[in-house]
């Protein structure tokens, strides 16, 4: 399906410079709605992912699944008791995010995969621990088992989380050639 806003440069190619810092705030921004907005959010979360899917239809399948393998390990943490959240067991604010974030890796992919591994584990696993700091400072999750073990946990949790990830990410870079 080719749309109006395909664009070969973005799709697969490394993105420049100036397109990076542009995806990371649009990412950044799209997290600060997620974790700000929660609930009162979603509908325009939504839409903006539907728009972007709409507009880079190669997205979607990476997408769905890289989200549903993170929505799995928030899961995990959360019925463990590691991470509790204030509406539900895993609130639907938190898998538009991880839709959004997935949406963002898929815009990375080729820049990504041109990194050293360990420098990615490095940025995924702190990255993705600090964000879910940041959250549970702005009071969208709570840590019952207290900052230090939880930090250790979810450091880990995403320290696997991107090694797979970059494996994926390669295997798919190498099939693209």
């Amino acid at each position: 399906m080719k749309t109006s806003c395909d664009t070969s440069t973005l799709s697969t190619k490394a993105l420049p410079t100036k397109a990076l810092v542009a995806v990371g705030l649009l990412f950044n921004g799209f997290w600060l709605l997620a974790v700000l907005g929660q609930n009162d959010w979603i509908a325009v979360l939504a839409g903006i992912l539907i728009i972007v899917w709409w507009c880079f239809p190669a997205a979607v399948k990476m997408v769905l699944l890289t989200a549903l393998v993170g929505s799995l390990m928030d899961g995990l943490l959360a019925l463990t008791g590691v991470y509790r959240f204030e509406s539900s067991f895993l609130p639907a604010w938190l898998v538009l995010l991880w839709l959004g974030f997935a949406t963002f890796v898929w815009f990375l992919r080729h820049n990504l995969a041109r990194y050293r591994t360990s420098l990615v584990l490095l940025a995924g696993s702190v990255g993705g621990a600090g964000s879910y700091l940041a959250g549970k400072q702005l009071g969208a999750v709570s840590w019952p088992l207290g900052d230090t073990l939880t930090l250790l946990i979810v450091t880990a949790c995403w320290l696997v989380f991107s090694g797979a990830l970059m494996l994926w990410i390669r295997s798919c870079a190498l099939k693209e050639v």
